[in-house]
């Protein structure tokens, strides 16, 4: 039997090789359009995965890449804006392994790749940040964290960039080339790409506001089109380096965040077209492979943000920490020193921690419910 499963592994270790080998070499145009060959490759490479993971139970590795919902404090610390607010107070006051201190994540404590690390490696916090694998003592055994907050497809130290790095990494030896037992979780999910995206258009003349919404229309599909290629692109690329698995973030519903509610005073959710279109086409784009999991956030942030029944959170819409000035951020003082924000003495009855970013209690709410489906796609 043990012999049958090293068959497995090695099968899926070669398959992951033809992969490479057929992107390089025919399978897949130039465009990066999956061709059927390398699609059929990854879907076999997908199942053997499972077998390696769940039944060698070797220790795997974790890569993380995105944004401020897996970021643990990538960005440089800098001076007090809102891309560095993370390391500021009163952001890290639920962390206890963090002696309630800002760690550069964006939330009162852990974050998303936090507790995807707990899932997948048994610890208590995501491997190390890129940016400090050259202070002593940093481990790297565990894997990575290229995630950086504010960053997306486009805006940012982007996906691209990260994935760029990582491979670097590789080809350095600083990462082990072995990645047959390695998870990477994709998280660009906190809208940075979709930051400036207008919600409808300003008043007009009716025949203007025709003709104006169906060029608006057609635009901004392309737009969602070039972000979601720029996640697939991304996807595809950790594959062809031998990643084993790869975790995507599904967009939560950007209509609930407090960014975009609290002009109807936290009550509910505002309509939102962005997030159902993002998620269509990204879920159109990578629902075939089997070496991709999607994290539908859309659905599990409102299964906790939108029920008027049971709640498990006594406050779903509104932050713990909210800016004064509806253009400021979480942690923002004056120039002597003044707090320019509100800030709540019980962030586990909050979803929200800011804007966009779910506090430490309401990503471990979110992660729970997807740690069944996690586990089942791992064999784990």
């Amino acid at each position: 039997m043990e012999a049958l499963f090293a068959a497995a592994c090695f099968a899926f270790l070669l398959l992951n090789a033809l992969i490479d080998h057929t992107y390089h070499f025919g399978c897949a145009s130039v465009d990066r359009v999956i061709s059927p060959c390398s699609s059929l490759l990854r879907s076999l490479a997908g199942i053997l995965r499972v077998l390696c993971f769940g039944i060698l139970h070797a220790q795997p590795l974790l890569f993380v890449f995105g944004d401020s919902f897996a970021d643990t404090g990538n960005l440089r610390k800098g001076d007090l804006k809102w891309e560095t607010r993370g390391w500021y107070e009163p952001s890290g006051m639920s962390d206890d392994d963090h002696d309630n201190k800002p760690t550069g994540r964006c939330s009162d404590g852990l974050v998303q790749s936090d507790f995807l690390a707990k899932i997948i490696l048994g610890q208590k916090e995501a491997p190390p940040p890129e940016r400090l694998r050259r202070q002593d003592g940093v481990d790297l055994s565990s894997g990575v964290n290229f995630a950086s907050s504010g960053s997306g497809v486009f805006p940012g130290w982007n996906l691209d960039k990260q994935v760029k790095k990582f491979k670097r990494l590789l080809r350095k030896r600083i990462i082990g080339k072995d990645l047959s037992q390695s998870v990477a979780l994709v998280s660009i999910a906190s809208g940075a790409d979709y930051a400036d995206a207008p919600s409808d258009l300003p008043a007009m003349d009716p025949l203007l506001i025709m003709c104006f919404r169906c060029c608006w229309i057609v635009a901004f599909a392309q737009y969602i089109s070039n972000v979601t290629d720029g996640i697939v692109d991304g996807v595809r690329k950790l594959q062809d380096l031998g990643v084993g698995a790869v975790l995507v973030n599904l967009l939560p519903p950007l209509g609930c965040a407090p960014l975009n509610t609290r002009a109807d005073n936290y009550a509910r959710c505002e309509k939102d077209k962005i997030t159902g279109a993002h998620n269509k086409r990204l879920t159109h784009k990578l629902r075939d492979d089997d070496s991709v999991l999607l994290l539908d956030l859309n659905a599990v942030f409102k299964g906790i943000v939108t029920p008027k029944t049971e709640k498990l959170f006594y406050h779903r819409h509104t932050p713990c920490c909210e800016s004064i000035d509806e253009s400021g951020f979480c942690g923002q003082v004056d120039g002597e020193g003044n707090l320019e924000y509100t800030l709540c003495d019980r962030p586990y009855k909050y979803f929200y921690w800011d804007s966009t970013n779910p506090t430490q209690a309401g990503w471990k709410a979110v992660m729970e419910q997807l740690e069944g489906p996690i586990r089942e796609y791992l064999g784990i």
